[in-house]
């Protein structure tokens, strides 16, 4: 057989398997051509048998290579690094000078899919960086350091004239545990939007939307599912109005959803719960009724405040009753879900990343204000580029985005972080001019998160 096809075979240079066949015990010279037929077989077996050593080798070597660095961190002889209270994916590569690919690997071997811009806390992010053999010290932050941009929303919100403001969509975050059904509820009732409203286009999963249920319009925005992200479901309660905590009714409350209630609480934030996954054999509603009593959340049927809705998210089962409850829910709330439609708009940015076909994209909440494709984009004082394009999680364009509406921007110059505030300046040429950070671009492949 020639070398190049048993080469081809084993995936491996032809020059490299003529270099390596006198170590396996086959010596056919430095410049053959061909290989005995009767020695094919064996020095298939061969080589199989060395790339398995070879793989065994750099397993144990990387098992010993962690060992030496967790012991490195308890001896306190590792390289000490400063970490933020809150830091994107690519920002934590950058402050331990590792590959993104290196920390992305060591994120997901710890259980945790994150994309680039994706935010995790200092606890998270130490524990990995231990991992990595460093030492994570927490980084002192001057007040406001943290939330770049939330001072000038809240300062926006509060100098508005009563007489400008009108009322908005609310915005409604959807919490619970990991695989109690969050996914699949934000699915069942964006699809009963289309399948009432006959909308075309191409539905794209933006991470948030907006449907239309009796005249009225509720924008829904999802939440990270992994425990490391409670930073994230915090962002997410902050610009929400309402909150829907799922809880599985097989299942019952879970370390998720404990946090969840805090967040909630933490919030002030009006709340509904949803009983999801009736339809199961072993589903006790009554049993999830009592667990939430635990945490002073007393249902209505027992005599509390708390509204529970049980629901089957997969059979699409009392949806509509849950959507006709948010809209009771905004009513009540009314004199608190509004803002001024006619100033410069302000919004939070709740997913970003690099399309292929269409560069870096983000999607924002706008929060107040109406924006416009055409508007300049500032972010931390940034000037991340002139809005080409605004589109709707249904694929369609729009030129205008009012308040608590959710759009994907085009035509931006880089990716933003989860969490940042855009805001439209006054003046762009105030705002600082972008620097060039090619790492940003090469390989920034997106992970979902879970």
């Amino acid at each position: 057989m020639n070398i190049t096809d048993l080469a081809r075979r084993l995936r491996v240079p032809a020059e490299e398997l003529r270099a390596k066949l006198p170590e396996l015990g086959f010596d056919i010279g430095s410049k053959a051509l061909k290989v005995p037929d009767r020695d094919v077989g064996r020095i298939t077996w061969a080589w199989n048998d060395f790339k398995k050593r070879q793989y065994l080798n750099k397993k144990r070597d990387e098992q010993r290579a962690r060992e030496e660095r967790k012991m490195a961190v308890k001896e306190g002889t590792a390289e000490t690094v400063k970490l933020s209270s809150v830091m994107t994916v690519r920002e934590f590569s950058e402050k331990l000078n590792l590959p993104i690919a290196k920390v992305m690997q060591e994120l997901m071997h710890s259980g945790i899919l994150a994309s680039l811009n994706e935010r995790i806390d200092f606890e998270t992010a130490s524990i990995i960086a231990e991992d990595l053999g460093y030492i994570a010290e927490r980084e002192e932050e001057k007040a406001g350091q943290e939330d770049v941009g939330t001072d000038s929303l809240e300062a926006a919100r509060a100098s508005e004239l009563k007489k400008d403001l009108k009322t908005r969509p609310p915005v409604i975050v959807i919490m619970g545990h990991v695989d109690h059904g969050k996914t699949k509820l934000l699915d069942m009732i964006r699809q009963t939007d289309v399948v009432a409203t006959e909308s075309g286009g191409i539905t794209q999963h933006i991470g948030a939307y907006q449907v239309t249920r009796k005249n009225h319009k509720l924008t829904f925005i999802d939440t990270p599912g992994h425990e490391a992200f409670t930073v994230m479901r915090s962002r997410g309660a902050k610009v929400a109005d309402i909150a829907v905590l799922v809880v599985a009714a097989d299942d019952g409350i879970q370390p998720q959803t404990k946090e969840a209630i805090e967040i909630i609480k933490a919030s002030k934030l009006p709340f509904i719960v949803a009983i999801n996954k009736i339809d199961k054999e072993n589903a006790d509603v009554e049993r999830v009724k009592g667990q939430l009593g635990e945490y002073n959340l007393i249902p209505e049927d027992w005599g509390g405040s708390t509204i529970v809705v049980p629901i089957s998210a997969k059979e699409g089962k009392n949806i509509d009753q849950l959507l006709d409850i948010l809209i009771l829910v905004t009513d009540m709330e009314k004199e608190h879900i509004v803002a001024n439609p006619d100033r410069r708009a302000i919004g939070t940015i709740i997913e970003s990343h690099v399309d292929k076909g269409e560069g870096p994209v983000a999607t924002v909440l706008v929060q107040t204000g109406t924006l416009h494709a055409g508007d300049v984009m500032g972010v931390r004082g940034v000037n991340y580029g002139r809005i080409r394009a605004m589109k709707t999680w249904s694929g369609k364009l729009v030129k205008a985005a009012p308040p608590s509406m959710p759009v994907r921007l085009l035509g931006l110059k880089d990716t933003p972080s989860v969490g940042d505030v855009l805001e439209v300046p006054e003046n762009p040429k105030e705002l600082e001019k972008l620097k060039s950070q090619p790492s940003r671009k090469a390989g920034a492949s997106e992970i979902t998160v879970v």
